[in-house]
Parts: C-alpha cells; sequence; structure tokens
C-alpha cells in the first residue's frame, strides 16, 4: 500500500483533483479497516462484535467485493 499525505490548505483544487484525493482517502480508510478486520480475526472469532462484522461487511459491498 502507498502511503497518503493529506495536507490540507486553503488552496482550491479542480475537480479532478479533487476527486482523486476523495478517492485516495477512501483508498486509505478502506485498507486501514480491512487491516483491523485482518487484525480482529486474527485474535479470536468469538471476539468480533456483530457492528464490526457489519462495518466489514458494508465495506466489502461498497467496493464491490464478493
Amino acid at each position: 500500500m502507498t502511503p497518503v499525505r493529506m495536507i490540507e490548505g486553503s488552496q482550491k483544487l479542480d475537480p479532478v483533483s479533487e476527486r482523486n484525493m476523495a478517492e485516495r482517502r477512501f483508498s486509505a480508510l478502506a485498507a486501514a479497516v480491512r487491516e483491523h478486520e485482518a487484525a480482529v480475526r486474527r485474535r479470536e472469532i468469538g471476539l468480533m462484535r456483530p457492528q464490526d462484522a457489519s462495518l466489514y461487511r458494508r465495506l466489502r459491498q461498497i467496493c464491490g467485493e464478493p
């Protein structure tokens, strides 16, 4: 995974740059959620909270994964 640098400022971005930044942020967030899911699964399956399982399932739906 490529690190994502987010620098907030007053500079206005063009629509394409804004979309690219939003996509990079979403990708970084999705990767973090996947890493968390993997860490929870490694510990013990019985410890996964229903809310977490719902979040992971929703992320897979949004990303078009089975």
